[in-house]
């Protein structure tokens, strides 16, 4: 009468692209800074490998149970990424802050702002 069904795996999205592509958009606006306005693009290559480096975290760790049958360990390992995210950008932007205050605050928080921006408008599109 009934028959004995095996689930199919959930495919993983692709989620690279997404830090493929805020990887290349900070090598770009790094590229364009460095003709437009050498002064800043120490702060816009740091602030644009961090804001790569915190993603490649959050999306290892919001993946790592997707396709559970418990949806509360995704739930949960999302917002451990996400908080991670920004402890990771937090962690690596105050200490130079405080340390190299020569380097601009701003121009590292527009860089983490766009980057970060940017990846959250286009992961719909780019994560299947």
């Amino acid at each position: 009468m009934f028959e004995q069904v095996r689930a199919k795996p959930v495919p993983r999205p692709s989620a690279w692209r997404l830090v493929t592509l805020q990887a290349v958009v900070a090598l770009i606006i790094g590229l364009v800074v460095v003709v437009m306005a050498p002064g800043v693009w120490l702060e816009v290559v740091m602030a644009g490998a961090l804001c790569v480096l915190a993603q490649s975290y959050f999306t290892w760790r919001s993946l790592r149970h997707f396709g559970s049958r418990y949806t509360a360990l995704f739930v949960v390992a999302t917002s451990q990424g996400l908080f991670g995210k920004w402890i990771i950008l937090a962690a690596g932007l105050i200490p130079v802050w405080v340390t190299q205050p020569d380097l601009s605050a701003i121009t590292m928080l527009l860089v983490v702002v766009v980057l970060n921006t940017l990846s959250a408008m286009l992961a719909p599109i780019l994560v299947k």
